[in-house]
């Protein structure tokens, strides 16, 4: 609001307008999600695993993102330390610093890679429990029978509830207001959801857990899913005391349908095969012309230490913070 370029501020123009708007609705999704996780494990009765590993994937990705957007928006400020800018007599804003300690929630505590594997196993844990054993290539003959007749049981009656539902009706989640159209859209998205997975592991059977980027997409769509369905409920339930939450609930889900449109289409039009066939060269050194005018350290060590059982023989480097006083 008080940086002008080209007569106006930097906030009304479209390409930062974007940004703010992105990291606006997020934020509003994010905490919501964190808020409808806490309130569900407050009640006992709850199994939460797979809300709070959503949650801990969606908030690591889009709090890094956020975070990269606002240095981005800062420009030269965003990656000044909050020495340097008090130095200057501004404000000690340490954005680089945020973005920096962000990126460890990526990795640690389940990396996003472990996250969307994990969350995979438990959506599909139904299929595996009444079906497992047809694709299980130790199974017998009578396993294999039996799991069939399990199965088919099973799929009688689930498979017609993929076909249609209450996001068809014009009229269903009326009482949301204009928040209606975006839950009934979650309500068909999660069933084409369904769709695609029962086809992938139709089509991929065992090999079904190797296809690790279409996982993570699955995973990546309930997780927009989720978040669009607690935004809607948190603006419903607020909207006398914070009307603003509608429209930050209806932007939030604005947006997150534009990023599940184009998750669905890379489930399948993508180039998963040709990155793991290229990979495979990579590791063999076929492009290591790549490489060329690299600087390396000039230690000569491996890239992952040995190690072996038992107490530790090398010096302890990590850098200790001292408690406050």
């Amino acid at each position: 609001a008080e940086r002008v370029q080209w007569g106006r501020p930097v906030g009304e123009h479209e390409a930062v307008a974007q940004k703010l708007s992105f990291i606006a609705a997020t934020t509003y999704g994010m905490e919501t999600m964190l808020d409808l996780c806490c309130l569900l494990a407050d009640d006992d009765r709850n199994d939460i695993r797979i809300e709070a590993a959503l949650v801990k994937l969606y908030a690591s990705e889009m709090a890094w993102r956020i975070a990269d957007e606002l240095i981005q928006i800062r420009g030269g400020r965003g990656y000044e330390t909050a020495e340097s800018l008090a130095a200057r007599g501004e404000r000690p804003a340490a954005v680089e610093q945020l973005l920096r300690d962000l990126r460890i929630n990526r990795i640690f505590e389940g990396s996003t890679e472990i996250m969307h594997l994990l969350i995979a196993r438990e959506a599909v844990d139904a299929h595996l429990s009444v079906a497992g054993d047809i694709i299980d290539p130790d199974a017998g003959l009578g396993r294999k029978a039996r799991a069939g007749a399990r199965a088919g049981a099973f799929y009688a009656k689930w498979l017609p509830t993929l076909a249609v539902g209450k996001g068809q009706a014009p009229r269903a989640y009326v009482e949301f207001g204009p928040l209606a159209g975006h839950l009934r859209q979650v309500e068909r998205a999660s069933r084409k959801l369904a769709r695609s997975t029962f086809y992938a592991m139709s089509r991929w059977q065992g090999k079904m857990e190797r296809k690790q980027a279409f996982l993570g997409r699955v995973v990546d769509i309930g997780a927009e899913l989720f978040a669009m369905s607690a935004v809607c409920v948190r603006a419903y339930a607020e909207q006398d005391t914070r009307p603003e939450n509608v429209e930050l609930a209806d932007l939030f889900c604005r947006q997150a349908r534009v990023r599940v449109d184009a998750l669905f289409t890379a489930l399948w039009a993508n180039t998963d095969s040709v990155d793991t066939a290229a990979a495979k060269r990579i590791l063999a050194g076929r492009y290591a012309g790549l490489e060329e005018g690299v600087i390396t350290p000039p230690a000569d060590l491996p890239w992952v230490a040995g190690w072996s059982p038992g107490p530790s023989t090398a010096s302890d480097v990590r850098r200790r913070v001292p408690p406050p006083a």
